[in-house]
């Protein structure tokens, strides 16, 4: 069991780098009868090879009478690539030990298929650490929504803008290079019409010689006009409204009254494949996804500044009372050149 903890720690390690969403991120190793390592593999792009069959095939013969170890449940079903339990089979290893269950049902029957088969398996070897690797698919296939980071630059008295709106900027290039580290992670960025009129922002990843897959613009509307001409018009973004509206880019109607049913819009998004979102909208849709229980975790970043004052907090709500103050956990909390970054769940979040 050590030399297997060692070899699933190597394989969440690797797995991590990569971004195949919405499948999730999977890191494998196959070792041979003496336990040396003979092939490895992840899953590096939904629709790519699967990290089970990479590392089979890298090891060849030498799989067979070994072990495969692996940081999620085996497949067994068909998608754009074969069930990794048919390559299992057929590479002749005797026993598969893997770390987290995988809650999307679609895939499960793996492991009776493979113990049918003679083929000794172990479960639940650092399922912890294989499912935090990669929290937003689980909580993705958990709840059919996206996983929720709200991101927020803020004066470390608490205002995310002066009275006359001004913000930049409020922490440094450090903490908005980190910031961009975020985006490069999610798969979606949702802003609010506030945010896109004032600023016009692209939502692109900036970071010197990046060049993975830029996230997918998201925005929420409300009823106030709305220029053809923005850059995240240009960039196909999607847009959620009230009401119907023509623009040069998809416009999905979810309605609340005269507002957008957020919780709806990213039910809509998870179920098109968005499984990490970051918002970075202002303080209206804040407030909006506070007041539904919608954030599952914050990354805010605290400039080296004072407000001395009240200008814009980062939620549009009153806080009226200490019994409305809602508890969170502290993940991480560190220096980001001058600035803090500190990484919080809400409290009862966490396992959904």
């Amino acid at each position: 069991m050590p030399d297997y903890i060692d070899h699933m720690r190597s394989a969440i390690e690797a797995a991590g780098d990569a971004n195949p969403h919405p499948n999730p991120r999977v890191g494998a190793v196959v070792i041979d009868q003496a336990g040396v390592v003979v092939g490895s593999g992840i899953h590096r792009e939904a629709g790519g090879v699967h990290a089970e069959r990479a590392a089979i095939d890298q090891a060849g013969s030498a799989a067979r009478g070994g072990t495969l170890i692996v940081t999620l449940e085996p497949c067994n079903h068909d998608g754009r690539t074969p069930p990794c339990v048919d390559a299992i089979l057929e590479s002749g290893v005797d026993r598969v030990v893997f770390g987290a269950s995988d809650p999307d049902t679609r895939a499960g029957g793996g492991v009776e298929r493979l113990r049918r088969a003679g083929i000794e398996v172990t479960s639940g070897v650092l399922a912890n650490e294989a499912e935090q690797m990669d929290p937003a698919y689980f909580h993705h296939r958990r709840t059919g929504r996206p996983r929720l980071t709200l991101k927020a630059a803020l004066t470390l008295d608490g205002q995310v803008a002066a009275q006359d709106g001004s913000s930049q900027w409020i922490t440094s290039d450090e903490a908005r290079q980190d910031g961009h580290r975020l985006r490069a992670e999610a798969d979606a960025v949702m802003v609010g019409a506030g945010t896109v009129l004032a600023d016009n922002p692209r939502l692109t990843v900036r970071l010197p010689d990046y060049e993975g897959r830029q996230p997918i613009p998201v925005v929420i509307a409300g009823k106030r006009p709305f220029p053809n001409d923005l850059r995240v018009i240009e960039r196909n973004a999607v847009v959620f409204a009230p009401s119907a509206r023509r623009l040069d880019t998809e416009v999905v109607v979810v309605e609340s009254g005269d507002r957008v049913d957020l919780d709806k819009a990213l039910l809509t998004l998870g179920g098109r494949g968005i499984v990490d979102l970051l918002v970075e909208g202002g303080p209206i849709l804040a407030d909006g996804l506070l007041e539904g229980r919608l954030i599952d975790r914050c990354v805010f970043y605290f400039g080296s500044k004072l407000a001395a004052g009240v200008g814009r907090a980062p939620f549009n709500g009153i806080f009226r009372t200490i019994d409305d103050a809602i508890d969170v956990h502290l993940v991480d909390v560190r220096r980001v050149g001058p600035d803090l970054r500190v990484e919080m769940t809400l409290a009862g979040r966490e396992a959904r």
